[in-house]
């Protein structure tokens, strides 16, 4: 069984390379960055987790971006997307 990690990388997260290395020396497969290109300036329906959609959606960095600059600090561990 593998194990990775994902975070919303914004200016106010750990930062990619951090969370790669980390990971990394604990064992960890992989480091995903999730994207959410589209956000809705209004909506009819509520947000699935209730309240309203939260700040690191609209503030999440380019995935491509972030784990660039992640694979420049680790030898072994694989870097992926998720569109949210």
């Amino acid at each position: 069984m593998h194990f990775g990690g994902a975070m919303f990388f914004t200016d106010y997260s750990m930062s990619a390379p951090e969370l790669a290395r980390a990971l990394e020396e604990r064992g960890f497969e992989s480091v995903w960055a999730p994207e959410h290109s589209h956000i809705p300036l209004s909506r009819k329906t509520p947000f699935p987790g209730g309240g309203e959609v939260p700040k690191q959606y609209y503030d999440a960095m380019d995935p491509f971006v972030v784990l660039a600059a992640a694979s420049q600090v680790t030898k072994r561990i694989k870097f992926g997307t998720g569109v949210a």
